[in-house]
């Protein structure tokens, strides 16, 4: 069993600055599908795929998102399915996850952050676990309940978790996925979700917690409500939101445009939205406008040697609807698409928004450029601050 040691030893210097500077400038193309995703596995790597516990640098760049929960209540099918386009009934053949599991999930300039699943079966407040270098750092705990089972137990160790790690980070977001609801009927989704809320509410309440806010969702694997539930969840840890929000509310407003969604195209996050209200079945023709697009560009827009990459500056997609609506699809960054929903009426005016989009687009790399430089000056700090520790044996550390 993985378990998070109290005392780890040091990594070696070099190949930790080669590797940070990998994650943050070296961003994962999107030919490489599943592969950008590199998985810190606890057997092969042993202590080491974790010494970013404790890494603020790591923590404030790439936010922390804890993935928890019982054994089998759908966490590892949850990021299977999410980040790797697995199809939800492949699922059922998956193994028990059995140790913790690292994801540094790096798509996008934007999404960009680490999961971490932890198996059902392990206590982590174990003696023998740090649980408190666990939760300082971390930006999202995302406890997943199975709404088929009976939920009482795991009530019980949401309880528990949340209360530790409220103590330990009040800064962290309380995500509850109340999971496999496609197996209940639209009453019974309801009274479950209004059940869980009320009793974790209650236990909070009864230990004198009520300021610890919980966010519920009703996710299932087999519709669109997993990749919303975790767009919600992304979106409280972009501190660009609020400047993501404003200039897609003046680009619609400008260009008569019904709604408009900024996603990753890789996991079919959205990771901003305008401030209308965002309707299920908007969404889900977004989603299925994305794949489209990849799909017909991975036949026929790689070259004949089969290079280039589907996905590029180039790519721009439209879908007439029959209910005189038509869906736009625009390239704004190499990971990221703007899907808009706009009246036939609208369109007429195309020039129009694709002006407005250029100068969207040229906002959108502003709000990049600055990110970097951010990262740029906290990853030299960091690297100033591991500069200035002793070494194990006590001496200070030489600069590189």
């Amino acid at each position: 069993m993985s378990q998070v040691p109290r005392k780890l030893q040091e990594e070696d210097e070099g190949d930790e600055e080669e590797e940070e500077e990998e994650e943050i400038v070296g961003l994962a193309g999107y030919a490489d599908g599943a592969e950008s995703f590199s998985d810190g596995d606890a057997e092969s790597g042993g202590d080491e795929a974790f010494l970013d516990f404790n890494d603020p640098f790591s923590t404030e760049v790439k936010p922390r998102i804890l993935l928890m929960g019982l054994r089998r209540s759908g966490k590892s099918s949850i990021q299977k399915v999410v980040f790797h386009k697995m199809s939800p009934n492949e699922t059922l053949f998956l193994e028990s996850t059995n140790k913790i599991c690292r994801e540094d999930v790096s798509n996008s300039s934007f999404v960009n952050f680490q999961i971490w699943d932890f198996p059902g079966q392990i206590d982590f407040f174990d003696p023998t676990f740090d649980y408190e270098m666990i939760f300082r750092g971390t930006g999202a705990l995302i406890f997943v309940i199975d709404s088929q089972d009976d939920y009482m137990e795991a009530l019980a160790r949401l309880h528990l978790t949340v209360t530790r790690a409220y103590k330990v980070n009040p800064d962290i977001n309380f995500e509850i996925f109340i999971h496999k609801v496609d197996g209940l009927s639209d009453d019974h989704k309801i009274e479950t979700q209004r059940d869980i809320h009320q009793r974790a509410n209650d236990d909070l309440a009864d230990a004198g917690l009520e300021k610890i806010h919980l966010s519920f969702y009703l996710t299932s694997i087999y519709d669109h409500s997993i990749f919303e539930a975790f767009s919600k969840v992304v979106q409280k840890l972009i501190p660009q939101l609020p400047t993501l929000e404003n200039l897609l509310n003046i680009f619609i407003s400008n260009s008569g445009i019904e709604k408009a969604f900024l996603f990753d195209v890789v996991s079919k996050i959205y990771i901003a939205t305008d401030s209308t209200p965002v309707d299920m079945q908007t969404y889900e023709l977004c989603c299925d406008m994305i794949d489209v697009v990849i799909d017909i560009s991975c036949i026929y827009g790689l070259k004949d040697d089969g290079t280039g990459t589907p996905y590029d500056k180039e790519s721009m997609a439209i879908i007439k609807l029959n209910n005189t609506t038509v869906l736009y699809l625009k390239e704004v960054t190499k990971f990221l698409a703007l899907v808009c929903f706009v009246r036939e009426e609208s369109f007429e005016r195309k020039g129009l928004i694709d002006y407005n989009f250029h100068c969207f687009r040229k906002a959108i790399q502003e709000v990049f450029e600055v990110r970097m430089k951010v990262v740029r000056s906290r990853k030299h700090q960091s690297h100033m601050q591991k500069t200035k520790r002793p070494t194990p044996n006590g001496t200070p550390r030489m600069p590189l």
